[in-house]
């Protein structure tokens, strides 16, 4: 009988629905009928055997300090404000049945000896908007429709596959959004093209000096009129609009790997021989990795989006990477529970990471307050990762904030001359409410 080991460093930020284990309640199942006696040991225990012959047993699981405290028996607990209870089969408890796949080192899955995983069209637009970060700190780059045919159209790039790719990111941005939100980041990311090839760019070209309301430079930071590195708040923006708005509300939602989707049928011919379903969990994945070819590390150390930021939480980064590949395998082995379990872990754990680094910047930004190029250089990330949080996905399936608030946020670090304005006793307050929110 084996003996399923729940404690680790760090574990997912799941809501589970509680329930409770009393003495008097039947004999789980592997249990000693004579003795009443778990698949532990322990009479009366809490620890029952799952489908795959582990044996799993209650915890309680704390989401912010990602404490596990197992149970013998849950008579008389008292749960802390942050704490949850967890019996060995509920729905959400992702080690339940865990054991009955095998996840692979790294994300590769055979079929008839070819590797069914592809993501290029993933791999393109990542490429994509790293050659557009690029111009958007270029002085040279004072054509905004250039710009914008390469978002919109995906044609123009230096690399000439990523113009024979199909492929853009205008497209994909905020995808999953309703028609008035996604016109809305939409718009915000044009005005940035706009204002950058506009402004700062001659700006710089011509060696100005930042000040309020003159764009210019700050030591080796290109600044708009408001203060802001337009670059920072293109990348950080795009993280969540592009990248964490196509994993967590497009390629891991019901539709693209619900039960409803075609995971059966293969054609050797498109997308490597993989089911329908295989391919949405590989473009889920594919946003994240896709800027490493076959990752046995998890290691997203060469990406510039949203697998950079990933990277630098060891404890989010290997959460998400076993997830993936877990969650991977039970799709190909057909195990649903497993399935989502595991995208709700990838969910939820990149969405906090958005929101440990809107807190990050916004706390060094306040630090700093004294309009160096680091000042603005961490607000303007900060204001890029206030934007993606619209993106972000909790347990009850909303993100921590609306695109309402967003913009509310937005707009009080852009009040007056923006940046140039802001306090130290405002920007940690405004991270010390995303945490509140975030749970963080």
């Amino acid at each position: 009988m084996k003996t399923k080991n729940l404690i680790k460093v760090v574990m997912l930020s799941l809501v589970i629905g509680f329930s409770s284990c009393k003495k008097d309640s039947p004999t789980p199942s592997g249990n000693d009928d004579n003795n009443n006696l778990d698949c532990n040991g322990i009479e009366n225990g809490t620890s029952i055997l799952d489908d795959c012959g582990d044996c799993q047993q209650a915890y309680i699981y704390d989401y912010v300090t990602h404490a596990v405290t197992l149970l013998d028996d849950t008579n008389g607990i008292v749960l802390g404000a942050t704490e949850m209870l967890v019996m060995p089969s509920d729905p959400g408890n992702p080690y339940w049945n865990s054991g009955c796949i095998t996840a692979p080192t790294s994300y590769v899955f055979m079929h008839n000896g070819q590797n069914t995983v592809t993501y290029s069209g993933q791999t393109a637009r990542l490429n994509m908007a790293a050659e557009i970060l690029d111009m958007l700190a270029d002085a040279s780059s004072t054509d905004a429709s250039v710009i914008m045919n390469m978002i919109d159209n995906g044609t123009g790039f230096s690399d000439p596959s990523l113009d024979a790719s199909g492929k853009n990111i205008g497209g994909k941005t905020a995808y999953y959004q309703s028609a008035v939100v996604r016109d809305d980041v939409k718009s915000r990311f044009a005005a940035m093209v706009t204002d950058f090839t506009t402004n700062v760019a001659p700006a710089m070209a011509n060696g100005t000096q930042a000040a309020p309301g003159v764009p210019g430079m700050v030591e080796n930071r290109e600044l708009n009129a408001k203060g802001q590195e337009i670059d920072q708040l293109f990348a950080k923006g795009m993280i969540g609009a592009l990248c964490l708005d196509q994993v967590v509300n497009g390629y891991l939602s019901e539709a693209k790997i619900g039960d409803g989707v075609d995971n059966t049928n293969r054609d050797p011919n498109e997308d490597n021989g993989a089911t329908a379903m295989e391919h949405h969990f590989d473009e889920a994945y594919g946003y994240v990795y896709g800027m490493v070819a076959e990752n046995s590390t998890g290691d997203l150390s060469t990406d510039n989006l949203l697998g950079k930021y990933l990277n630098k939480y060891d404890g989010y980064k290997q959460i998400v990477w076993d997830a993936f590949l877990l969650g991977r395998a039970a799709i190909t082995g057909n195990d649903s529970q497993i399935r989502d379990a595991q995208a709700q872990i990838i969910k939820e754990n990149l969405s906090k990471v958005i929101a440990e680094r809107a807190i990050y910047y916004l706390n060094d930004a306040a630090d700093h307050v004294d309009q160096s190029a680091a000042y603005f250089h961490s607000l303007s990330e900060g204001y890029g990762f206030i934007m993606s949080l619209q993106f972000t996905y909790t347990a009850n399936g909303a993100p921590y904030f609306t695109n309402a608030e967003v913009n509310s946020m937005l707009d009080q670090l852009e009040a007056g001359n923006g940046f140039w304005d802001r306090t130290d006793a405002e920007l940690y307050q405004m991270a010390l409410d995303i945490a509140t929110v975030a749970g963080l």
